[in-house]
């Protein structure tokens, strides 16, 4: 609708949510696993408050304008590639004793979240996750810098966010 009217506005598309993960993070502490099938294609996960940095720079732009912007589409990413086996690896080191990845079977995830959320949304989750096993989630070169330069600020690192959930425990 945005493109056939030729609408003049900002579609933000952001990658996998960093604060995600905060749900599974009972998983991690209790019982060593990290359970998100993301595979090894790299996903360039965000912090859902660089979202909000660039959404609020993005509205007071086009708020601010005395004409109409053109439309603009954003890739929304985080600072770095991660794998299953790279989140893994970053909770075993915040830790301080193993963690490993669970795998890549998108079809025992689908059971697993289906024990507490509606089937249709377990589905929903488990295709997503094998595209992301395909294709990961990659932004295309030079969108890291742009988002910083645009924010003014480095965009927030997954492993900052584990130390944040976990010092938030304390």
């Amino acid at each position: 609708m945005i493109e056939n009217w030729n609408l003049p506005a900002t579609v933000l598309r952001p990658a996998y949510f960093m604060q995600n993960d905060r749900q599974v993070q009972p998983a991690i502490e209790n019982h060593g696993i990290y359970p998100m099938p993301i595979g090894s294609a790299g996903v360039w996960m965000i912090d859902t408050r660089d979202i909000a940095d660039i959404a609020t720079i993005e509205l007071l732009e086009r708020d601010r304008a005395h004409t109409p912007l053109p439309r603009r589409t954003i890739d929304l990413v985080g600072p770095e590639a991660l794998s299953g086996d790279a989140v893994a690896r970053i909770w075993s080191e915040e830790l301080q004793r193993e963690v490993r990845y669970g795998g890549n079977l998108t079809e025992a995830f689908e059971r697993q979240v289906a024990t507490f959320m509606p089937g249709w949304m377990a589905y929903d989750m488990r295709l997503m996750m094998g595209g992301i096993q395909k294709h990961g989630m990659r932004p295309e070169p030079g969108t890291v810098e742009a988002l910083q330069k645009q924010i003014g600020h480095p965009l927030r690192t997954y492993r900052n966010l584990v130390r944040e959930m976990l010092n938030a425990k304390s």
